[in-house]
């Protein structure tokens, strides 16, 4: 069987699960992240950080540039696979681990360049093809829709497994119309509204459209007239800033869309830097986050970092947005490398190290994007991020604690998600936790030795020596026989021979994150990388 044959034999297969079926959805309880992140963590939920189309396991598959995830009903994700013209399938499978296949398109071979090419085509699911597949979504009958950016159009994907041209004609334009009369420059996302009107990002028109479920394109926000002059005699066309009645509202460069429980729709305009709101109801246009004009001949507002009021914060190319059920707004703020919430009024960074991008898993200040384009919210709650070039799916999840973790038996200490083994269990003294010198030592890489006569403990790692004292804050941190006084969180004591210190100290002075879970009654520790 060749490979094109195996691509389509495994496209049917996750197709006949994917279109199963759909329970409605149901937010789990796993959204404390809206309130805080300090329990949770990122992880990589599928790819690697080579580009290639390998599909699998999750964590040996590749992507090339996704850009637009879709969360489906019943636990699935759907993929704009953007460099590879595919549209991609995270899912379960029958042993309870993930795997990745092809739901949609053609592998078409490669360029003089060696970079996949992409076409149009509508066809059955693994005959189809498409051309940088960039905005995707789900409507509540189980249609996909997606943003075909490459072929300027908006496809669409039946419930049966067929795919359509919903809009658009394979050739850049900005004519209103029905069907194929109709034409898009770029578009980048795709939003359905609860009465089937399809709402696209027309990223290079600077416009919002909208497509009627008869499939009849119009333009709803004014066009752009702008033109700036990059360098003398050579002029472009930009996008402009508007806010007011929707029909003279302005976009630079829309990029990410999503619609509210009233249906109306929030946008991310990624060349003013800013989320902006389409009250239908209200027929105006408002900015809700962000800000900054433009300087002379800019094409864009200068993009920025500011956590803040939504006034006052400030933004870099934001890309993909959604909306969480109590009304957060969570943005991929693409070249800030970042993941932002907007909520009751207020901009802050839910992971990501702004403006630095990279590779790393870890607790969410501490993990590493390189540009993330799009976000969603799975059905249990967990926050999914596309991150485009860094070729992953990455996850935002709570910290995993062991299945075989007692509960109900006092306070439970756990670094790296493993329980720190002690011989008596944790003290809880004045709100501190406390364990055996030994026990902490150990477990972070010390060896210990005792004084019991003077009350000491002596915690030494290579060159560096801690001398705790019982009942004293004080501790003497030798390092290469050079001494310095630092101060405990609480003072050490003695009990049952053991000296117990408070946890929290040396954890803090090893730089790890250090967090207390009340709900379990655990002091979760943990490496800010993993």
């Amino acid at each position: 069987m060749n490979n094109n044959a195996l691509k389509k034999l495994a496209a049917a297969t996750l197709t006949a699960g994917l279109l199963a079926a759909m329970p409605a959805y149901a937010m789990a309880a796993d959204t404390g992240w809206t309130k805080t992140p300090k329990l949770y963590e990122v992880r990589t939920l599928a790819g690697m950080s080579e580009w290639g189309d390998t599909n699998g396991k999750a964590g040996e598959a590749k992507f090339f540039h996704p850009r637009s995830i879709a969360a489906t009903a019943d636990g699935k994700l759907l993929i704009a696979d953007n460099g590879n013209h595919l549209l991609r399938v995270w899912a379960a499978n029958q042993v309870g681990t993930y795997s990745v296949g092809t739901y949609s398109g053609l592998d078409l071979g490669e360029d003089e360049a060696g970079l996949p090419v992409g076409a149009m085509n509508d066809a059955a699911l693994a005959e189809a093809a498409f051309d940088y597949p960039a905005g995707i979504t789900v409507d509540n009958h189980g249609n996909v829709y997606i943003a075909d950016s490459g072929n300027h159009a908006v496809r669409k994907i039946a419930k049966s497994g067929t795919v359509s041209t919903l809009a658009g004609n394979g050739v850049l334009g900005a004519a209103d119309g029905a069907g194929s009369a109709a034409s898009f420059n770029a578009p980048s996302d795709v939003a359905v509204d609860s009465k089937g009107n399809v709402y696209v990002a027309d990223t290079l028109n600077h416009v919002i459209r909208k497509i009627t479920a008869s499939g009849v394109v119009s333009t709803i926000t004014a066009p752009s007239t702008r033109v700036v002059e990059y360098f003398p005699g050579a002029v472009e066309d930009a996008g402009d800033f508007q806010d007011g009645p929707i029909a003279k509202a302005k976009f630079n460069e829309p990029s990410g869309l999503a619609i509210d429980a009233k249906d109306n729709l929030y946008v991310s305009d990624r060349g003013n830097q800013r989320i902006r709101y389409i009250n239908f109801a209200s027929g105006q246009v408002t900015t809700v986050a962000g800000g900054g004009t433009y300087a002379e001949q800019a094409s864009y507002v200068d993009g920025d970092y500011a956590d803040g009021t939504a006034a006052s914060a400030k933004f870099n190319a934001p890309e993909g947005i959604a909306l969480t059920e109590d009304g957060t707004v969570v943005v991929a703020d693409a070249l800030n490398h970042a993941i932002r919430l907007i909520k009751d009024g207020q901009v802050s960074t839910l992971a990501g190290v702004a403006t630095e991008f990279g590779q790393a898993d870890g607790v969410p200040g501490f993990a590493q994007f390189n540009h993330p384009t799009d976000v969603a919210v799975l059905a249990d709650g967990k926050l999914a991020i596309a991150d485009e070039f860094g070729n992953k799916i990455r996850v935002l999840q709570s910290y995993a604690k062991p299945a075989d973790m007692p509960t109900g038996s006092g306070i439970e200490v756990l670094l790296d998600g493993k329980a720190v083994p002690s011989d008596v269990k944790a003290q809880l003294v004045n709100n501190w936790t406390y364990l055996p010198a030994r026990a902490v030592s150990e477990a972070l890489g010390f060896t210990v030795t005792f004084d019991l006569d003077k009350g000491e403990a002596y915690l030494t790692k290579d060159k560096t020596v801690y001398t705790v004292k019982n009942g004293s804050t004080d501790v003497v941190k030798s390092v290469d026989g050079t001494p310095s006084k630092l101060t405990l969180n609480a003072a050490a004591f003695i009990k049952q021979d053991r000296i117990f210190v408070p946890v929290r100290f040396f954890a803090e002075e090893n730089n790890l994150d250090i967090q207390w879970d009340q709900t379990n009654a655990t002091v979760v520790i943990r490496h800010p990388v993993f």
